[in-house]
């Protein structure tokens, strides 16, 4: 059985991956591309100790040198340990630059906006990727502004599961949001958006809520509630919801109509303006009654303006109450560039501010909110340096002894290390025996280090006693195919050493050359994807984190897109005849449905069909030359370029080769001498609009049989193998080497060109063909 991981880095992203009940968080995670810290598999460093912030798990074999008791029972886990049983949140401690991932980029259409204020609009938005697209309940993304290059963050108001996304919208003049949505903004506009990100969201947990909400901060709680509806939640919450003025109040209906589906939601508001008609005049801490704090067995999400947070932190701290769980995300203008902003966070925090900075924060409240006009954490870079809101630092709370005291929080870029012992339960992990750790092995990566059970007899028992010779391993150490550790020279290894792998078709699927992360966040299209260097070149991009389209006219491709999802990568197959243009707009539409974008389209399509003197082809046989190794590259271009104009950038890397000089296939060569003309004129042509053309220009190649015929003749007379014969000897005469070229080296020179290293290299046809410049 597999569940959903969702792996919170400390810079707000989130990302989601799939993870099997019989294998560890790490190994997916690295199967799935992305690198959470890790030193070893074995429970034995430590470095990979995270935070689960909601499921049910089996924790695994480790020792208390990598996870105390005390830690474990806080909730902390080891990923290279634990194996799921339901579904987990997993706070990692680390940037997700560090683990080599990033945001996921969605396309949508705008289908409704709905003005429910003068100065509210509510947003709804479709999305084909929509299966692709998971986040928790509190979460935001980025919402790029069409016509202006500059992005706002926006919190979702709709629950996980609801096929819909919706966003609150506080309107302000001036604020590039407000004035395209008053000003420009019509139903079936594309938006394209990033995330999901932050650290606010709702956790599992069975203590009753508080849930606080200033503004357009509504949005976040909303999709919290809609959650708990979602899953027939029965915990307590109170929800209070302040605005400014009348005007600002919006969704009281719904409010009304969650708390008839929700038997144990309550609810109210206000209004700070003295002159409102609502029910209650001031600010949401007036409506805190003891009532909603369980004794402190509560916990809170507040989701506001800063002074309104500060406000919230400063009511606590004064009744001297501090939550099981303290959640909360500031948000300031993005227009008020002079205003202070503070960071925004999630954290589970006892509330703590000095009275002065609190008691301005009551005063200048009511002034502030309204001066809100898009929900942004202030975490999020702005991209107009105008709009930018520089953070203001917000005082931890100081501790009451120097030293870590029991049942206190300590954060960390506003985030708890050390969370609160008393309000975890613990964790369904397994527990280390303390008094069998003595005998526990121990080793990083598979090298022995130490065990102590006093045998040192080399037959598998637990190891070594001091003065005893120590074993170590040859061979090297890998996680998910990434080697970790090299084999250590001139040590005999424990185990004898595999046998050399069978040169099978298995074999010969693994890339020997990686770069992790190289393509992370690209969505690359391969053609004649289904064999040969097409399929070998779909791998690496897969092991380098890449998002694949993978096109062939064979069906065999949906057996390499099956595989390489089944290992985490997101595959898509389309089959099509590459030969005529509709088959290239078919690829192309496939890629832009599903992922929005194309960020490097490379084409493989072509190969030989023939090999004899030019004057024994028809004039069928020179036609079909060249619409498979010509036409393929110059449709597929055309089907291409335009979305990658409009998004300003992109890449294509057209396959040619370096039989533009050789004997018996004269049509293919004419072919492959107009890919390496369409690469040089097009990068010309299209330098201006950010995207690079280039090419290699593959020797003579190793690959095993092929499963599907390029259709040519099966070589049955000896004239006919005489000419092919004649083929080969110049192709390994031509070569300096003096030997075939392996699908490794050929998808080596295609990944590099295609990637961000190749950032300076435009116009090039690089020859890959061991001297033959073809």
């Amino acid at each position: 059985m597999s569940y959903q991981v969702a792996l919170s880095f400390e810079d707000g992203v989130t990302r989601f991956i799939t993870c099997g009940d019989d294998q560890t968080v790490a190994d997916a995670s690295y199967r799935q591309r992305i690198n959470i810290p890790l030193d070893c598999r074995d429970g034995a460093c430590g470095t990979c100790k995270a935070f689960c912030e909601s499921g049910t798990y089996d924790g695994g074999d480790y020792i208390a040198d990598a996870l105390s008791p005390d830690e474990a029972a806080a909730g902390y886990v080891l990923p290279c340990s634990m194996k799921p049983r339901s579904d987990l949140v997993l706070r990692i401690a680390s940037t997700s630059a560090v683990a080599k991932t990033r945001a996921a980029t969605f396309t949508g259409t705008l289908t409704e906006l709905d003005r429910l204020s003068p100065t509210t609009v509510a947003v709804t938005v479709e999305t084909p990727q929509r299966d692709q697209l998971a986040f928790l309940p509190g979460q935001y993304v980025n919402v790029t502004v069409p016509g202006t290059g500059q992005s706002r963050s926006y919190s979702f108001s709709n629950a996980p599961d609801d096929e819909r996304l919706t966003f609150l919208v506080k309107l302000t003049p001036g604020g590039v949001m407000s004035d395209y949505l008053t000003d420009r903004a019509a139903v079936g506009d594309e938006l394209t958006f990033t995330g999901p990100n932050g650290s606010f969201f709702l956790r599992d947990t069975d203590q009753p809520l508080l849930l606080l909400a200033g503004g357009t901060g509504l949005a976040p709680i909303l999709s919290i509630l809609r959650a708990l509806r979602a899953s027939g939640s029965t915990r307590p919450a109170h929800l209070l919801y302040g605005a400014t003025t009348d005007d600002d109040v919006v969704e009281l209906d719904t409010l009304r109509e969650l708390a008839r589906q929700l038997p144990r939601l309550t609810w109210d508001y206000c209004v700070a303006d003295p002159g409102s008609s609502a029910p209650n005049k001031g600010f949401v801490t007036s409506l805190i009654g003891d009532e909603h704090l369980h004794g402190g067995d509560v916990e809170v999400y507040l989701c506001g303006p800063p002074p309104m947070v500060e406000a919230v932190r400063k009511h606590f701290a004064d009744l001297g109450v501090q939550p099981a769980g303290f959640h909360y995300e500031k948000f300031a203008s993005s227009s008020a560039s002079s205003s202070a902003s503070s960071n925004a966070s999630a954290a589970s925090d006892p509330a703590g501010v000095t009275t002065a900075e609190a008691a301005a924060a009551e005063v200048v409240e009511a002034e502030v909110e309204p001066a809100e006009p898009e929900t942004r954490p202030a975490a999020q870079a702005v991209t107009s340096p105008g709009d930018r809101v520089e953070p203001e630092p917000v005082p931890d709370p100081e501790p009451a002894t120097p030293a870590l005291a029991v049942g206190e929080g300590r954060d960390l870029a506003g985030r708890p290390v050390f969370p609160t012992a008393d309000i975890r339960p613990p964790r369904g992990g397994s527990r280390t025996d303390p008094a069998a750790e003595s005998a526990a092995l121990r080793a990083v990566a598979g090298q022995v280090i130490w065990s102590g059970d006093g045998k040192g007899d080399g037959t598998g028992g637990r190891g070594l006693d001091p003065g005893d010779t120590p074993h170590a391993t040859g061979t090297a150490r890998a996680i998910a195919g990434q080697e970790m550790l090299p084999p250590l020279d001139g040590l005999a290894p424990l185990t004898a050493p595999p046998a050399a792998p069978p040169t099978t078709d298995s074999a010969t699927r693994r890339p020997r050359f990686v770069s992790p992360g190289r393509f992370d966040g690209k969505v690359v299209v391969v053609t004649g994807a289904a064999q040969g260097i097409g399929e070998h070149t779909a791998r690496r991009i897969a092991a380098e984190g890449g998002t694949l389209v993978l096109a062939d006219r064979s069906d065999l491709v949906t057996e390499l897109t099956d595989e390489l999802t089944r290992e985490g990568t997101e595959t898509t197959a389309v089959t099509a005849d590459l030969e005529t243009w509709d088959g290239a707009r078919k690829v192309v539409e496939a890629a832009l449905t599903r992922f929005g974008r194309i960020d490097v389209l490379i084409n493989n399509v072509g190969g030989a069909i023939w090999f004899k003197p030019f004057t024994e082809f028809t004039q069928a046989e020179i036609q079909a030359e060249i619409n498979r190794s010509l036409m393929t590259t110059l449709w597929c271009c055309r089907a291409a370029l335009p979305s990658m104009v409009e998004r300003g950038g992109g890449v294509v890397v057209n396959v040619s080769s370096a039989a533009t000089r050789g004997v018996h296939r004269i049509p293919y060569s004419a072919a492959k001498g107009g890919i390496n003309a369409i690469t040089a004129s097009l990068a010309f042509e299209y330098a201006d609009a950010g995207i690079r053309v280039v090419a290699t220009a593959p020797g003579g190649t190793e690959a095993p049989p092929r499963r599907v015929s390029r259709g040519g003749s099966a070589l049955e007379t000896e004239q006919e193998r005489a000419w092919f014969q004649a083929h080969i000897d110049q192709t390994i005469g031509s070569s300096l080497l003096k030997r075939y070229g392996t699908l490794d080296e050929q998808a080596a020179a295609i990944t590099f060109l295609a990637s961000d290293e190749a950032s300076y290299i435009t116009g090039t046809v690089l020859p890959v063909a061991g001297g033959d410049l073809g």
